[in-house]
């Protein structure tokens, strides 16, 4: 489970084919390995949530959130135009997609958006990003999964500057890496929207379907968390055999380690090494064991499903969104308290940035048909220093 904790991968919300649906994506934030939403789409909204005191505490809170697209604001884009945010665990960089725009990333302090993959021989990437995994190895390594337009899986290895379109897939819900091979052979990809999954054993050149193993009834198969070159799990929602569907022999079958729909990205906390997952009914599962046995840790109702995301802190704390503000949980997701202003939009989607000592929090909009340029408040921020 170390490159697991080590590896953080980043989701946002997905949007459903011409924006009727949307499903998980996630999302994890640091220091630690780690979403999908429900309609209907996320809008912005005026809230008087009270600010609520984290019974831990924390060094400082920001008083208000603070719009953060900065020069991204007015941008051309579609329906789902920022589409997550991912702040890496290792460095002050904030990752950021804007659906047929590409990567942006605010970097050592800056506080405008500079676009990725510019260097000469880069690929372009025009999807809605979904999910961004890191390699805690290698530092400038990393993995972009989206959906819609060209490809599905990119990898950089220099930290951003060019990428490369991994073979034909595309439309991909979400990606996982097998960390525990030196070579990264392994990855397993999901399609948006479908039961599908496919693996490559070659670092993404060639895909293989092994959708026809599946349970029957899985429904939509959201991200993939890969533990070793034979053994991953699935999250699945939206059909009477949903859940956390596991395979141990490289996808030639599979079990449903937890019945009942997950949504987003899991994560997989480095303070305790337990994988949490959100259930699209907001509440939170927990497994110490690789996903072989879950326990719901924290009743339906606990977090916002339409956000379903867990962060990590600093202190080892979990973060999630509640119904207009950011919740806190001290006890590995059993108990949850509200902490700092209310949120002033709807969000997609939560991230923590320990080298900025910030959350962001983020949400799309969709007007179909119509434009969707990326506005001043689709992502906001929120100075939160825990003190660690």
């Amino acid at each position: 489970m170390t490159g697991l904790g080590a590896a953080l991968v980043a989701g946002g919300l997905l949007l459903g084919a011409c924006g009727n649906k949307m499903s998980p994506a996630l999302s994890q934030t640091p220091p630690s390995t780690t979403t999908t939403s429900t309609l209907p789409l996320r809008r912005t909204t005026t809230t008087t949530a009270a600010t609520v005191a984290d019974a831990t505490g924390a060094a400082s809170i920001g008083d208000a959130w603070q719009p953060a697209s900065a020069n991204l604001a007015g941008m051309p884009s579609e329906c789902g135009n920022v589409s997550t945010l991912s702040a890496r665990p290792d460095r002050d960089m904030v990752i950021t997609s804007v659906a047929q725009r590409g990567l942006f990333a605010e970097v050592d302090g800056a506080a405008t958006w500079a676009p990725l993959g510019q260097a000469p021989g880069s690929a372009t990437i025009t999807n809605r990003g979904i999910m961004i995994v890191y390699d805690p190895d290698h530092p400038n390594t990393f993995w972009e999964a989206g959906i819609y337009n060209g490809g599905g899986v990119y990898r950089t290895d220099d930290n951003g500057a060019t990428f490369k379109q991994l073979g034909s897939i595309n439309h991909t819900e979400g990606v996982g890496v097998d960390l525990t091979d030196p070579a990264r052979r392994t990855l397993v990809a999901t399609i948006h929207e479908t039961a599908a999954v496919s693996r490559s054993t070659d670092g993404g050149q060639t895909w293989t379907d092994l959708s026809a193993a599946l349970p029957p009834n899985a429904g939509h198969a959201g991200s993939p968390l890969v533990f070793n070159a034979q053994t991953y799990v699935v999250g699945s929602h939206r059909a009477p055999g949903s859940g956390v569907l596991r395979t141990t022999d490289g996808g030639a079958s599979w079990t449903v380690a937890f019945k009942g729909g997950v949504v987003g990205v899991p994560l997989v906390a480095k303070s305790d090494g337990a994988i949490y997952w959100v259930l699209d009914t907001g509440g939170v599962i927990r497994s110490t064991d690789q996903g072989a046995t879950w326990k719901q840790v924290a009743r339906d109702g606990a977090t916002l499903p339409g956000a379903g995301m867990i962060a990590e802190l600093p202190d080892g704390r979990l973060a999630a969104l509640g119904k207009a503000v950011v919740i806190l949980s001290a006890d590995h997701g059993t108990t949850w308290r509200a902490v700092g202003p209310g949120l002033p939009i709807n969000p997609n989607g939560l991230a923590y940035s320990p080298y900025r000592k910030a959350f962001y929090a983020w949400y799309f909009t969709c007007h179909n048909p119509g434009d969707n340029p990326v506005l001043a408040d689709s992502i906001m921020t929120l100075a939160f220093d825990t003190g660690a």
